[in-house]
C-alpha cells in the first residue's frame, strides 16, 4: 500500500518537474507545488525501509 503511495507522490512530482521544463510553471510554483511532495516521499521511503529492515530482522531472529 505504501509503495503504491510512493509511486503516485514520485509520478506527481515527475510530473511537475516536466511542467517546469516545458516552462509550464515556474520556478517558484515548482518550489510551492512540490516541497511537501519532497517530504512526502522521503517519508514513505523511510517508512518503507524501516519495514523491510524490522521484517528481515524478525526473519532472522528466529
Amino acid at each position: 500500500m505504501k509503495e503504491k503511495e510512493l509511486q503516485a507522490v514520485t509520478k506527481h512530482l515527475n510530473d511537475l518537474f516536466s511542467q517546469l521544463i516545458n516552462g509550464v510553471i515556474t520556478k517558484d510554483e515548482f518550489t510551492e507545488l512540490s516541497d511537501e511532495l519532497y517530504k512526502k516521499q522521503t517519508r514513505l521511503r523511510y517508512t518503507i525501509e524501516l519495514e523491510k529492515g524490522l521484517t528481515q530482522r524478525k526473519a532472522y531472529k528466529y
